[in-house]
C-alpha cells in the first residue's frame, strides 16, 4: 500500500512528516512525499502532485504553515506547494461518495488544537501522532486498514480483553468530534479504566480528553481529569518526560479550569510551577505558552485589584506577553502563535486604557491589534474572533463607530457558523454581544438602551448556559447599571458601588444588601456614603 504525505516545511510540519515517513514503512506502508520529487523537468511537478493525491490515500500533516496556506494562501510566494496540494485535496474530498472511510486523513501533533484546523479538514477525524514516541501510529494504520487497501497484521495473542477495552475507548475518544454531545460521557467512561492504566496509556488519551472537555466548557470535568492524571504520574518523578508531562497537565489543564472558575491567584501559582518544570526539561514551546497564559492572568488580576496593586499586575502582564512574543517569534516568525501573543498584548494595553484612561495605552493597543491582524487568520478561529471583538472595543474608544459596526457584524456573522462547535464559541458569542451593546450605547438613538439591554441579555444567556459565573455577573451588573430601579437602588448607589468593588459578583452582593436595607428602613439613620462603607466592611469580612 502507498500513502502520500502532504505537509508544510515549517518546524512542526517537517518533524511530524519525517517521523511518519520513517515509521510507516515498518508497518508495511510505502510513503510517497516530496523527497521523491522527480529530478527531471520541473514542469512535471504539478502532474506528480495531482497523480499522488488522486491515486493514493493522503495524510495531511496539520501545522501552523499548513493551516495558513490550506486552500487559500495569500499573496506571498511561500509554501505554494501546500496551496496547490490543498486545492487538489479539496476536490478529492468533494468527490468522495463511497460509504467507506474518506481517503484523506488529517494528522496532528497531540498539542495541536483542533480548533485551528481548516474547516474542511475539521469535519474529518484528526488522528494524533507524537513524532518522538510514535504514539498514535496504530490508530493511523487502523484507519488505513479500514479503507480495505492492505491486509491487517496479526494481533498478538497475549492481548487481554482489558487492554482491548482501553484501546477501544481511547480510539473512540480520538475519533469523537470535540463538540459531540456524547463526548463528556466518553470521558467519564474513561475515568472508569484510567486508574488501572499505565502512564503511557493515560498520556496517549489525554490530548483527546482535553479537546472534548474544553469544548464542553466544564471546569469541574477538567478538574477531575487533572486530578486523575497527576495521580498517575510517579511521585517525585525526575525523568525529563515525567516533568514535561506534569508541566503539560498544569499549564494546559489545571490552569485552564482554575482560570475558567476565575480562581486567578491559584491559576498563577499553577502556571509558575508549570513554567519551572517546562524550563527544566527544555520545552521552549511550552514555556512560551505558559508565559502567554501568565500575561492573561495578570491582566485579569489588574482588573480585580485596587489601584495601588494594579500597576504591579500590568507590569507583569506586559513583561510576560513580550517574553512569549519573542519566544514564539524565534520558533516561527510568521506563525499564528506570535500573532496570538500580539493580540494578548493589545488586550493588556486596552485594559490599562479602560481602567486608567491613558490615551497612550489606547494608541499602543490599536497598533498591536493592527499587527496581530496579519498573523491571525480565520482558521485560528478562537484567536481570530477574540481579535475581532477587541478591535470593536478599540474602535469604540477611538470614536470610529462605523468601523466598529462593520467589525462586530462580521464577528457575529462568522460566529453564527460555529454555534454548535462547543463552549468556547458560545463564550465568544457572548463577548461579541457585549461589544455590540457597548457600541449601541455609544451610538445613542431612540432605541439604543432597549437594544443594548437585549444584547446584554443574550450574552447572559450564553454565559449561563456554559457555566461562567464571573461573566454572568458582569452581564447582570451591566443590566443593573442601565436600569438601577430593577435592582431596588438608584444611580448614586451604582456609582458608589462601582468605586468600592471591582469584582462584579461583589457589586451585585452590595446592591442586594443596599436594596434590603432600603426596604427595611422606616427612616434614614445614616448617610448613603456611610451606609455603603458599612456594607463594604460586611461583604469583605465574609469574603
Amino acid at each position: 500500500m502507498r500513502v502520500f504525505i502532504s505537509y508544510a516545511h515549517d518546524i512542526e510540519g517537517r518533524k511530524v512528516a519525517e517521523a511518519l515517513a520513517e515509521a510507516l514503512p515498518r508497518r508495511g506502508v510505502e510513503v510517497i512525499w516530496d523527497r521523491d520529487l522527480p529530478e527531471g523537468n520541473p514542469v512535471s511537478l504539478p502532474e506528480w502532485i495531482v497523480g499522488s493525491v488522486t491515486r493514493h490515500p493522503v495524510l495531511c500533516v496539520l501545522s501552523p504553515d499548513y493551516v495558513h496556506r490550506f486552500g487559500a494562501g495569500d499573496c506571498t510566494a511561500a509554501r505554494k506547494g501546500v496551496l496547490f496540494e490543498s486545492r487538489v485535496l479539496q476536490r478529492r474530498i468533494y468527490d468522495h461518495t463511497d460509504p467507506g472511510g474518506c481517503p484523506v486523513i488529517p494528522v496532528a501533533d497531540p498539542g495541536f488544537s483542533a480548533d485551528l484546523a481548516p474547516t474542511l479538514l475539521k469535519n474529518l477525524v484528526i488522528s494524533r501522532f507524537d513524532a518522538e514516541s510514535e504514539d498514535g501510529l496504530d490508530q493511523i494504520v487502523r484507519r488505513l486498514l479500514a479503507l480495505g487497501l492492505m491486509p491487517a497484521p496479526e494481533r498478538p495473542s497475549t492481548t487481554s480483553d482489558a487492554v482491548d477495552e482501553k484501546a477501544a475507548l481511547v480510539d473512540a475518544l480520538e475519533a469523537a468530534s470535540p463538540s459531540a454531545a456524547a463526548g463528556p460521557d466518553l470521558v467519564r467512561e474513561w475515568f472508569g479504566v484510567a486508574p488501572d492504566s499505565s502512564h503511557a496509556e493515560l498520556l496517549r488519551a489525554l490530548p483527546a480528553v482535553e479537546r472534548i472537555v474544553k469544548a464542553s466548557g466544564s471546569a469541574e470535568l477538567m478538574r477531575q481529569v487533572t486530578r486523575c492524571c497527576l495521580r498517575a504520574l510517579p511521585d517525585g518523578a525526575t525523568a525529563a518526560e515525567d516533568r514535561e508531562s506534569r508541566a503539560w497537565l498544569l499549564l494546559r489543564c489545571q490552569a485552564w479550569h482554575q482560570h475558567r472558575a476565575h480562581e486567578l491567584a491559584a491559576a498563577v501559582s499553577t502556571v509558575d510551577e508549570g513554567l519551572r518544570l517546562a524550563k527544566a526539561c527544555g520545552d521552549g514551546w511550552l514555556v512560551a505558552f505558559g508565559k502567554r497564559l501568565l500575561a492573561i492572568l495578570h491582566c485579569e488580576l489588574a482588573e480585580d485589584s485596587r489601584p495601588d496593586v494594579r500597576r504591579h499586575h500590568f507590569v507583569q502582564a506586559v513583561g510576560c506577553a513580550e517574553d512569549a512574543s519573542a519566544m514564539f517569534h524565534a520558533l516561527d516568525p510568521a506563525g499564528g502563535e506570535y500573532g496570538a501573543c500580539r493580540n494578548v498584548l493589545a488586550g493588556i494595553w486596552f485594559t490599562q486604557y479602560r481602567l486608567e484612561r491613558r490615551r497612550s495605552a489606547l494608541k499602543r493597543a490599536n497598533k498591536l491589534a493592527g499587527e496581530a491582524v496579519g498573523y491571525l487568520r480565520p482558521d485560528r478561529a478562537r484567536e481570530y474572533h477574540e481579535l475581532l471583538i477587541l478591535r470593536v472595543r478599540i474602535c469604540i474608544a477611538r470614536g470610529e463607530l462605523s468601523k466598529a459596526r462593520e467589525l462586530v457584524d462580521k464577528a457575529l456573522m462568522s460566529l453564527a457558523g460555529h454555534v454548535n462547535d462547543g463552549a468556547s464559541y458560545a463564550e465568544l458569542l457572548g463577548s461579541a454581544h457585549l461589544a455590540r451593546a457597548a457600541l449601541r450605547l455609544k451610538e445613542s438613538g431612540r432605541d439604543a438602551l432597549a437594544n443594548a439591554e437585549k444584547d446584554i441579555s443574550l450574552a447572559l444567556g450564553f454565559f449561563d448556559a456554559i457555566s461562567l459565573p464571573y461573566a454572568s455577573a458582569t452581564c447582570r451588573w451591566l443590566l443593573a447599571k442601565l436600569a438601577p430601579e430593577t435592582a431596588g437602588v438608584d444611580r448614586a448607589d451604582i456609582r458608589i458601588c462601582e468605586r468600592l468593588f471591582a469584582d462584579p459578583r461583589m457589586r451585585l452582593s452590595g446592591l442586594e444588601e443596599r436594596s434590603r436595607r432600603i426596604n427595611e428602613y422606616v427612616g434614614g439613620r445614616w448617610t448613603r456614603r456611610a451606609e455603603w462603607k458599612e456594607i463594604a466592611r460586611k461583604l469583605r469580612s465574609q469574603d
